[in-house]
């Protein structure tokens, strides 16, 4: 015990239940920012269409009058809404040519962001990159290098849709029995290379088919941008119906290849979720059922981990936190968990 540590049962008590609270606390904020982060990158793919067309009625028409003759008075609003916009930040022409793109690559202020994805796709069919393009590459790998798979949590669109499935299967299953399914998470490994085969044959198109977020950044440009339906709809119903039938974000654990490249490159990750191997109940399973990616924290598994923070909200003695990676931790058959005991019903996942 430390010398200044208190040795009075009740402020002890009184301690471990702060912690607690503070531990629910953070986890249920970065299931809050998760869901917030992903809403906004859909707020800006619609931006990213929007900028498409008017970027395409700035060069066709250049005047507000024009634009309504062409296509009509809303467009008209739209287009004198934009070039205000533009025009307190610069040149609106310049500025709408230096932001642009959708989910295989976007410009943002003039900086590239390339998908890991679409980089070794565009490698393996054309055996060279642009360094533009390949620049793209530092912010996602650095994501994956700092915090391992967050790119699942915290930027993927569809997997905000997945989310939203989960809890309706959850709530359905008080009347209907849903199963868990779990296959090889090699499957994944298996879609790149034969996504990559295919891309290589036949164009990079096929990848708005295989990969959920570039379906619905497809399905976004074309709805907004070219006010029609694309056929990448088709594949967000099926990863839908894969959730909802199969298992809970059963897409993102075994399907998606871009979850399992950046798991495998932030493997060793800055930032993780780390455990009080003494404060672990020996027991208890909850982190590991809650979990979307099924990662068992208590096994000190982190490699397929989007650090979401539904396992610090579910965690009975809130012996998990987000943290520096430990150098070393304590193995589990060593460290001297508690015994089970009375701590309240663990709180709901959010």
């Amino acid at each position: 015990m430390h010398p200044y540590a208190s040795s009075d049962p009740g402020i002890l008590k009184q301690e471990h239940l702060v912690n607690a609270a503070l531990q629910i606390r953070s986890g249920r904020l970065l299931v809050f920012l998760s869901i917030l982060s992903r809403l906004t990158v859909v707020v800006l793919l619609c931006a990213l269409a929007l900028l498409t067309e008017y970027l395409n009625l700035k060069i066709a028409y250049n005047h507000p009058r024009l634009v309504e003759l062409s296509s009509g008075k809303a467009m008209r609003m739209f287009y004198e809404a934009a070039d205000t916009v533009f025009s307190k930040f610069g040149d609106p022409m310049q500025l709408a040519q230096t932001n642009g793109g959708m989910t295989w690559s976007i410009r943002l202020m003039g900086v590239p962001f390339t998908d890991p994805i679409a980089a070794l796709s565009v490698l393996a069919k054309d055996h060279r990159m642009k360094l533009g393009f390949a620049l793209g590459l530092t912010a996602p790998l650095a994501l994956a290098l700092l915090f391992g798979r967050a790119f699942c949590a915290y930027i993927c669109p569809a997997s905000l849709l997945f989310y939203f499935i989960s809890r309706i299967r959850r709530w359905l299953s008080r009347w209907f029995y849903f199963p868990e399914l779990s296959i090889h998470r090699g499957f994944s490994w298996g879609v790149l290379a034969g996504g990559i085969g295919v891309a290589v044959w036949t164009g990079h198109g096929i990848w708005t088919l295989i990969l959920p977020y570039f379906a619905v950044g497809q399905t976004v440009f074309h709805g907004i941008a070219m006010g029609t339906l694309s056929i990448a709809l088709g594949s967000i119903l099926l990863f839908a119906c894969l959730d909802f039938f199969f298992g809970r974000q059963f897409t993102c654990r075994y399907v998606c290849p871009t979850g399992r490249l950046l798991g495998f490159v932030g493997q060793k990750s800055l930032f993780s979720i780390r455990r009080n191997a003494q404060e672990c109940l020996t027991s208890c399973n909850s982190c590991a059922e809650v979990c979307p990616m099924k990662v068992s924290p208590k096994l000190d598994q982190s490699v397929d981990c989007s650090v979401c923070g539904e396992c610090l909200v579910i965690c009975p003695t809130q012996c998990l936190s987000i943290g520096i990676r430990k150098v070393v931790s304590i193995p589990s058959h060593v460290a001297s968990p508690i015994p089970e005991r009375i701590h309240g019903s663990p709180p709901q996942s959010l």
